[in-house]
This record gives C-alpha cells, structure tokens and sequence, in this order.
C-alpha cells in the first residue's frame, strides 16, 4: 500500500472517530452517505498537508487494523470534550425541569434523537448557536490536525494523566450543571419555602393547586431574568473548552 494512501486512511480513522462524538458532526439529520462524503472529502485535503508520523512501522494488516481502531478512539475522544458541554447543559436543564414541575415534559433532541427537557433543549439551542457562533467546529477539526504533531500513529499514551483527565472532564461536567440550573433552582426552591410557610398559616388554601402554576412562573420569570447571564457563561464554557481539548491532546501524548 502506497504510504499516501496509508496516511489518508489513518486521518480517515480519525476524523471517523471525530464524527462519532462531536456535536453538530455526530447529528443524526446527516444521512450517512453524507457523512462519509464529508469524511472523505476531509481527509483527502488533510492527507495533502498533514504529516502523518508513525510510532511503529504498519508492516502487516495486524498492526494497520490496530492503528485505525486507535485512531478512531482518538478522534472519538476529541470530540468527547465539546460533548461534555452540551451534556452538562442538558443535565442543568433536567434540573430545571425538575423543580418547575417540567419532569414529564420531553422533547426530541433531533441532533441526537434522544429525548432531553424542555429546558434543556432551550438551552442546548442557546449553546449550539454560541457553540457555532465561536467555530466550535472549526477548533475540532484543528485539533485532529494539530494532534498529528503530538500524537503519531500508534503513538497514544492512555496513562494516568489521561484517565485523570477524563474523570476532571466528566466531574466538570456535573458542576457546570448545577452552576447553569443554581438561579432557577434557588428562585423555585424559595418559592416552594414560601409555599409552604402560606399553608402552615393559611389552611384553607390549597397549596398544590396554586403551587404548580406558581412555580413554573417563577421560573420562567428567573430564567428570562438570568437569560443574559447564562449566555456569558456558555461563552465562557467553551474557552474552556478548548484549553481542556489542548490539555487532552498532550495528556494522550506524555
């Protein structure tokens, strides 16, 4: 096999793996004979400019099915990092929901066909548009270039310093959703303490009926309220996302 076409077949194996994870390449609106086409027109402009290093010669077809399972892993991986994000941001809105009285009311997330909150999927379009805004997708893309000149084929350290990236990532994951919800959860649960106090003192009032409706206004009025604020920090979210997508890149490569 022709070194060129080896190389354009492992930046395959990696972009392939980019477009498992990541949003907005992994949406299932793409059909997957478009997909591919996107996936090979890709890899054959990189394959062009991208130097392609090896840790072990590809000697037989043992050791090059090996090298593009891993190269899949690897791009998997970096778009594992923004996805991170936008699941966070539907964890908060499940919150939401939650204290709001939305818990039974899902929507179908086309992105992923899968059912996420009402909320949530309010705030996964806020973070897609800023996401997109940012050229998230064009720093992924970026990253599976750049991680050539870190990480050669065959090279991948799955370390200690990886595995402890990994569960810093997901651990982020859960505090970026209990920052996004923090606003509305607090302004509901102080509504439900509010509540609760009017039917000690007031008996006759049925507080579930009145309570209901009440706390979904509430926060509905907090979230248009702290509307602005949750833009800066989606904003903010992704520049983290890119220093932890850096800090990934040398982690596999240590």
């Amino acid at each position: 096999m022709p070194f060129a076409m080896e190389g354009f077949l492992m930046i395959v194996g990696r972009i392939s793996g980019l477009f498992l994870s990541a949003p907005i390449f992994a949406s299932k609106q793409l059909p997957r004979t478009i997909k591919i086409l996107i996936i090979v027109l890709l890899s054959a402009m990189m394959a062009n400019f991208v130097p392609i290093q090896y840790k072990v010669p590809l000697e037989n077809p043992a050791l090059f099915l090996a090298a593009f399972i891993v190269e899949i892993f690897i791009g998997y991986c970096i778009g594992f990092v923004a996805y991170v994000v936008f699941a966070a941001i539907q964890l908060a809105g499940q919150l939401m929901d939650m204290q709001m009285g939305f818990a039974m009311v899902n929507v179908v997330d086309p992105q992923s066909g899968m059912q996420i909150p009402l909320m949530g999927n309010l705030g996964y379009l806020l973070a897609l548009l800023i996401y997109l805004s940012m050229n998230g997708h064009h720093y992924l893309l970026q990253a599976v270039v750049q991680s050539y000149q870190v990480i050669p084929v065959l090279g991948v350290n799955l370390g200690s310093n990886f595995i402890d990236l990994i569960i810093q990532v997901t651990v982020y994951m859960f505090v970026i959703a209990v920052k996004i919800s923090a606003p509305i959860v607090v302004s509901v649960m102080i509504t439900d303490i509010a509540m609760g106090f009017i039917g000690r003192t007031v008996p006759q009032l049925n507080v579930f009926i009145v309570g209901l409706p009440l706390k979904i206004m509430i926060g509905l009025f907090a979230l248009i309220l702290f509307i602005p604020m949750f833009i800066w920090f989606m904003g903010s979210l992704f520049a983290d996302f890119i220093v932890y997508l850096d800090a990934l890149l040398f982690s596999m490569s240590l």
